[in-house]
């Protein structure tokens, strides 16, 4: 898929619900899917912004998207961390 979409990231795959069952995010009325989330990891492992919805219409407005994380990067302390209704 990265390939295929020209990605200049890797996307994981977790068909056995493992990981999002551990990152909280598992739709417990959907066995085995993901509530819609984001989670910009940096390189030291540490979170530094996450979304998480509460159902597929649940998104991240665009501003939350890309001003949030880039801000966050910067090291603005203002910045939310997290956001989503789901959070």
């Amino acid at each position: 898929m990265v390939d295929k979409l020209l990605l200049p990231f890797p996307v994981l795959s977790d068909p056995d619900a493992t990981v999002i069952e551990r990152w909280g995010v598992l739709n417990a009325a959907e066995k085995g899917i993901a509530k819609p989330a984001l989670f910009l990891v940096l390189p030291d492992r540490s979170v530094t912004f996450q979304y998480v919805g509460e159902d597929f219409t649940d998104r991240p407005a665009d501003d939350e998207l890309f001003t949030t994380p880039q801000n966050r990067l910067r090291g603005d302390p203002d910045a939310g961390a997290a956001v989503g209704r789901g959070v």
